[in-house]
């Protein structure tokens, strides 16, 4: 079984209190080393607490079963690849350079998802996963959009509203992306000139 792959994520994860930050990162990094054996189902409270070293009545305290951790998990690392370094009042970038990063921000997802394959399966068939990431994209293309909206692209609508159907957009695109058994990335994001609005900036895909 092909091991899974943690992740190279960039960023400032958010500010937690030092020994709830411990037994998180315990507990991920032994969910990741147990996922290198076993799916996602096969995987119980107790023998994720016994490989994090971490008591079961203290993983309780925070998460319901071992697929709501795994949902906070890869949403949380879905976020963080979501993550673009740009400033929010549109300075410093261009148009086109802003689009790149964009762009491989979610080249990187998809990544992500194409070597989690088996993972995010068995998360999307929860029914719950695919409203958590909703909730995460939404937050990330709200940013995005006070970024394009500095640059003179949305013409005069509701960011909120358009940041929680694209959120809820995204979220069905990655579930489908992770049915699939294609691997062809650049194409996926070629795809993405065909969905998205006509003003949203279409520079950083592959057309090849």
């Amino acid at each position: 079984m092909p091991a899974p792959q943690t992740p190279q994520i960039t960023g400032h994860p958010a500010a937690a209190e030092p020994r709830t930050a411990r037994t998180r990162e315990a507990l991920e990094a032994g969910l990741w080393e147990l996922l290198r054996d076993h799916e996602l189902s096969e995987i119980s409270v107790a023998a994720l607490c016994r490989r994090a070293g971490v008591h079961r009545t203290t993983f309780y305290g925070h998460h319901h079963s071992i697929f709501e951790f795994a949902a906070s998990l890869y949403a949380d690392a879905v976020d963080k690849l979501g993550a673009v370094n740009v400033d929010l009042n549109g300075a410093g970038l261009t148009r086109e350079e802003v689009s790149v990063l964009y762009v491989d921000a979610v080249r990187q997802i998809l990544l992500h998802i194409r070597s989690e394959r088996r993972v995010y399966r068995a998360l999307f068939s929860t029914g719950s996963f695919p409203g958590v990431l909703a909730d995460g994209l939404k937050c990330r293309f709200r940013l995005a959009l006070n970024v394009w909206d500095a640059h003179g692209l949305v013409p005069g609508l509701d960011l909120d509203v358009v940041a929680a159907f694209l959120g809820g957009a995204y979220a069905s695109w990655f579930e489908e992306w992770a049915a699939e058994e294609d691997g062809d990335v650049e194409a996926r994001l070629a795809s993405l000139t065909h969905l998205l609005p006509q003003w949203w900036p279409r520079e950083g895909f592959s057309r090849a």
